[in-house]
């Protein structure tokens, strides 16, 4: 029954984030969201060997759509926070062009968002790793309890995903980017 619950959230997740940033902080996370999907779906369909799903609706082999629709909800987050710690650690009030400290942003926004998201979808069972295939052995994560792999697959990942999701959203809304 609880992952049917979280199938069902995953599939509303995305209208009730978008409202609740439209409503709240005043921005329209749609193309960030799109291009949030087309990482997802990259990395789903190039990772999909290495763990295993649990829910019903997918897209390629047992990559569930509500896994897709979770990126698409992290990427507005992760975007979001990294922008807003990048403004208030630095005292700017945009991401300066070309500025390469906002990948360090777009790092320390993925351990924010992206591990607790992770940690709570294995913790619940929506997947599981394939430790035959994967390995992992560095150790787990403090509190979490996560190997520390998940975390530096995030970082690397972050290093190129926010960046894409920036250049492409105004792209997916069908104007410009706002100059965040």
């Amino acid at each position: 029954m609880t992952l049917l619950l979280l199938e069902i959230w995953g599939f509303l997740q995305v209208p009730v984030v978008w409202w609740l940033f439209h409503r709240y902080a005043r921005r329209n996370v749609a193309g960030e969201m799109l291009a949030g999907a087309v990482v997802g779906v990259f990395w789903e369909i190039s990772t999909e060997p290495l763990w295993d799903y649990f829910f019903r609706v997918t897209f390629y082999r047992d990559a569930p759509v509500a896994v897709i629709t979770g990126w698409m909800v992290m990427f507005a987050l992760i975007t979001f926070v990294s922008e807003k710690l990048y403004k208030f650690c630095l005292r700017r009030s945009a991401i300066a062009p070309r500025d390469k400290r906002i990948f360090f942003f777009d790092v320390l926004a993925a351990a924010l968002v992206s591990l607790p998201m992770e940690t709570l979808g294995a913790k619940l069972g929506v997947w599981s790793y394939r430790q035959d295939i994967l390995r992992w052995d560095w150790g787990l994560i403090p509190f979490f309890n996560m190997p520390w792999e998940i975390m530096f697959g995030y970082s690397l990942l972050m290093l190129v995903a926010p960046t894409f999701v920036r250049y492409w959203e105004g792209s997916f809304e069908g104007g410009a980017d706002e100059g965040r």
